[in-house]
């Protein structure tokens, strides 16, 4: 009869199970919330268990547009309506101690689509008391539409709170913009800065987020 070997332990020392695979997270965006925008991301890991997942977040944005992401116009009469998609593969580093906690590398690209409402000073045929329609300059109620897509990588930190599904999400990368505009008059009123909503070029995308693992 064949000897059985049993693996060795420590006395008073207990095995230590292995961590939970992960089934997947739920997490909102906070930044986005100063430009009025609503971002919810859906994490999916390719299969359980696996470092590897797909990150689906649609945007809404409705609200006025604050001096944190433009330059407001007259008034401040600003308002902002929209919606977009952001699609992104995410790779966790290394072997996790627990699901959604660890430093991970994710790329991926989006759509943006922006309805802006201002009010700026422009030309008009307006009729005049004998009738006749003569161009008037003043104030008017203006509109510019946006369409903008972006490509991007960013390297994050995921941090589970103790004894709970929550964790906290903070990540940094670089990207790429590119911007379409039609408005009523001549010009981009809202490519005042990286944040803004007409930006094109380079950018730095960086946010945080509050999250639940599944």
């Amino acid at each position: 009869m064949l000897p059985v070997r049993l693996p060795a332990q420590t006395p008073g020392t207990f095995p230590i199970a292995p961590p939970k695979p992960r089934l997947g997270a739920v997490s909102v965006g906070t930044l986005p919330l100063l430009a009025s925008g609503y971002h919810l991301s859906l994490e999916k890991p390719w299969r359980p268990g696996s470092r590897h997942s797909a990150v689906l977040t649609p945007q809404w944005y409705r609200g006025r547009v604050n001096d944190l992401t433009s330059d407001l116009h007259q008034n401040g009469a600003d308002r902002v309506r929209g919606y977009g998609l952001d699609v992104q593969h995410c790779i966790y580093l290394g072997p996790q101690q627990a699901p959604s906690d660890g430093f991970y590398v994710s790329y991926g690209v989006s759509y943006q689509h922006f309805r802006m409402q201002f009010q700026a000073p422009g030309w008009l045929a307006e009729p005049g008391p004998d009738g006749l329609y003569y161009y008037q300059y003043r104030l008017r109620d203006q509109m510019e539409t946006i369409d903008r897509y972006s490509a991007s990588a960013v390297v994050g930190r995921q941090v589970l709170f103790p004894n709970t599904p929550v964790f906290f999400d903070a990540y940094l990368g670089i990207g790429l913009r590119k911007a379409t505009s039609r408005a009523v008059i001549p010009g981009n009123y809202y490519a005042a800065s990286m944040s803004d909503y007409g930006h094109e070029g380079l950018y730095i995308p960086v946010g945080f987020r509050l999250g639940v693992a599944l």
